[in-house]
């Protein structure tokens, strides 16, 4: 089992853009604080910060979200070549991306909770965070791959792959698929935006359920798509409703709460 470092990445890496270049920390505040100043520099889109440990790690809305050794908590600098509109499709992509790596890596199924959340039988796995910052978009990406089930936050309902599987994952193996994963979902957000929402409605644990969404707004409905912007639909007692990412926070009945 290789060690997390930026050797054993790069030597896995079957990517053209994302992980190169890649820096592997032992411990920061926040990779995607860390890939926003190097964004700020000029970094190339593609380049990617690891962290063993986040010290101050977050979610969405400002969420704590605890990222101990044994996780893979990476960042990525984009520069979205598509219409500012379409950028919530940015997590979308990461996500879905997401998805399949676990899939690769570790032989489990991992579905995705409209907007951000990663699921492994209805338990949070991890998530993604997209901050952007004029033509920048910083996406953020937590796995609780090898965290000890102690060790995860008791909140969220959290599950590790460590705990699902009895044993751990090779953390660089899973970067180098998740890197490689996202990299063709957010091509494909450039390319084929369609073939994009098709690819993450296949991972898609939302749809056809009945959800709950409080925040900016409140409702109760059955989520019953994703726009072309990557908005939720929700069919309410009211008619459609529109749910902007960003802007409210989601719980199914079987997930908890964000």
């Amino acid at each position: 089992m290789e060690a997390l470092t930026s050797t054993a990445i790069q030597r896995g890496l079957s990517t053209r853009r994302f992980g190169r270049p890649v820096i592997v920390h032992e411990s920061v505040r926040s990779t995607n604080d860390e890939a926003g100043a190097l964004a700020q520099q000029g970094a190339s889109e593609g380049t990617t910060v690891i962290a063993r440990i986040q010290t101050t790690g977050r979610g969405r809305r400002g969420r704590a979200w605890l990222s101990p050794a044994g996780g893979l908590w990476l960042s990525v600098v984009l520069r979205p070549k598509v219409a500012l509109e379409q950028w919530p499709l940015v997590g979308l992509a990461a996500s879905a991306g997401a998805a399949d790596a676990v899939r690769e890596v570790a032989l489990l199924q991992a579905r995705v909770k409209w907007p951000n959340d990663l699921l492994v039988e209805d338990r949070k796995l991890g998530g993604v965070l997209i901050e952007t910052s004029g033509t920048v978009a910083i996406a953020g990406i937590g796995i609780n791959a090898n965290v000890p089930p102690g060790a995860l936050d008791a909140q969220t309902g959290g599950i590790s792959l460590l705990g699902r599987l009895g044993h751990s994952v090779d953390l660089a193996a899973l970067a180098c698929a998740v890197l490689g994963r996202f990299e063709e979902h957010y091509d494909l957000l450039h390319s084929d935006p369609d073939a994009l929402l098709a690819r993450w409605r296949k991972h898609d644990a939302t749809l056809g359920r009945q959800v709950r969404v409080w925040g900016a707004q409140e409702l109760e409905g059955v989520a019953e798509d994703v726009d072309d912007r990557g908005a939720l639909l929700v069919r309410t007692p009211e008619g459609l409703r529109r749910v902007v990412a960003g802007d409210v926070s989601l719980r199914t009945a079987e997930t908890p709460a964000e």
